[in-house]
């Protein structure tokens, strides 16, 4: 069996409106009324009491997997269900159910994004233990939004805005941090850019002393960006606006499960606000530049006593040379992390 081909996967804006206005199913009633996957065999319903739950046709082959319940999701292998969608058609089948055990919009418009992309890179008609393993993954994104966040919104729109402007996004995702207490935001070998974005007028930022002392052989970028809280109608993007700009330019599924991942360890049960807080695009793009981490004003090694830890401090960046001009001496060509952002 092959894996479904990544342009196969159903909009996910268009199936969560056709999923808010199917019919519940009710004890009463022995079948489940479902929405048919564009593309696939697997299908997507609404309980009685309106959570979204994924029937995947799998073959069964293999031992038996056990099923699980999470106190936010739950999953049933080996079910015999009979399915009636939105033509009419019936299906009598063996079935997993994957169910998403929450009434809040927001989530349940993430679960059928991120377990899309799931399906789409499994075999046409997964065995259950493949199933398994992405629904563990599953399990660990949704425990991480359960979470309290680990990061301002307005740090995560700013990192996202780096790779929404980079000619080669999904070089930027590869190299994205897969936890948001990184040192760095962005590391590819020894590059490395660090992501800082403030709503003032001064390009003042604050760093930790050992932000600004990389390793000897590494190199280091300050990417660096005005970001200021704005409406919808003012040129304002969200962080879910930006994700879908970048989707758009990214095919490699993968790929987009890692933004997804990240951004659900890094907001946690700030989810809501994803698609309800806005920064001005068009002001960070003008004001993004990139520093080489050594015109930055720091503190010398020389000053710091060797008991003294933990450092922070404020820099003011006013003045320096974005590395992209032709100004700076720094080679841009010479890492794939740097070229994308040419």
């Amino acid at each position: 069996m092959t894996n479904r081909r990544e342009t196969d996967m159903p909009q996910n804006s268009t199936l969560f409106s056709q999923f808010q206005l199917l019919q519940q199913t009710t004890e009463q009633e022995s079948h489940f009324n479902v929405i048919a996957l564009e593309n696939m065999s697997h299908k997507l319903g609404r309980s009685q009491e309106g959570f979204p739950k994924f029937f995947v046709r799998t073959n069964n082959a293999g031992s038996s997997v056990q099923n699980i319940v999470r106190e936010i999701l739950s999953v049933q292998y080996n079910a015999s269900c009979q399915l009636i969608d939105l033509q009419g058609n019936s299906e009598d089948n063996i079935f997993a159910i994957i169910t998403l055990r929450s009434p809040e919009a927001s989530l349940q418009s993430y679960f059928i994004d991120i377990f899309l992309m799931m399906l789409v890179r499994l075999p046409e008609f997964p065995a259950n233990r493949e199933l398994a393993v992405e629904v563990e993954n599953l399990i660990a994104i949704f425990n991480a939004l359960k979470n309290p966040p680990k990061k301002k919104i307005q740090g995560l729109w700013a990192e996202l805005l780096v790779i929404e402007q980079s000619t080669q996004p999904e070089t930027l995702i590869n190299a994205w941090h897969s936890s948001p207490s990184a040192k760095y935001d962005f590391t590819l070998g020894r590059d490395k850019i660090e992501v800082k974005s403030t709503s003032s007028e001064e390009r003042i930022h604050k760093f930790s002393f050992d932000q600004l002392h990389p390793s000897a052989n590494s190199r280091l970028l300050i990417a660096s960006t005005i970001v200021r809280e704005s409406g919808p109608a003012a040129d304002g993007l969200s962080v879910k606006d930006l994700y879908d700009r970048i989707r758009q330019r990214v095919t490699a599924i993968d790929s987009q499960l890692r933004m997804y991942t990240i951004i659900a360890e890094t907001i946690g049960t700030d989810l809501p606000r994803l698609e309800n807080v806005f920064f001005d695009y068009t002001t960070a793009v003008d004001y993004l530049e990139f520093y080489d981490y050594l015109t930055v004003p720091s503190i010398p090694d020389e000053n710091i006593p060797p008991v003294v830890t933990d450092i922070t401090f404020s820099s003011n960046l006013n003045g320096l040379v974005d590395v992209r001009s032709d100004e700076s001496p720094f080679d841009m060509n010479s890492s794939a992390l740097y070229r994308s952002l040419i």
